[in-house]
């Protein structure tokens, strides 16, 4: 089972015409132990995937799983104490 999951994973920012999307039905499994980098552009959508699959923001649509658990649905409470205990960033600002 993967350590963190994402399925059909989309966030819409603003609505009709002001409306951007950063993410658009992004999939994505990260096993036990496997390192994996995200990069890309400016703009494309890095610190939204991240700040998703952390709990720090909800998707428009779509799936964030750690350890099989749907994180899209929990309550504030439930996800500060999933990242007090589970989840760390390194913020890196230049």
């Amino acid at each position: 089972m993967p350590t963190v999951e994402v399925r059909g994973l989309t966030k819409v920012y603003g609505s009709g015409e002001t409306a951007v999307t950063a993410l658009d039905g992004v999939d994505l499994a990260v096993d036990p132990g496997e390192f994996v980098a995200v990069m890309g552009p400016s703009g494309c959508g890095k610190s939204t995937l991240l700040n998703l699959i952390g709990g720090l923001d909800r998707p428009t649509s779509g799936t964030v799983s750690i350890d099989g658990v749907d994180i899209s649905t929990m309550s504030d409470d439930d996800l500060t104490e999933l990242r007090r205990r589970r989840i760390g960033f390194v913020f890196q600002l230049f």
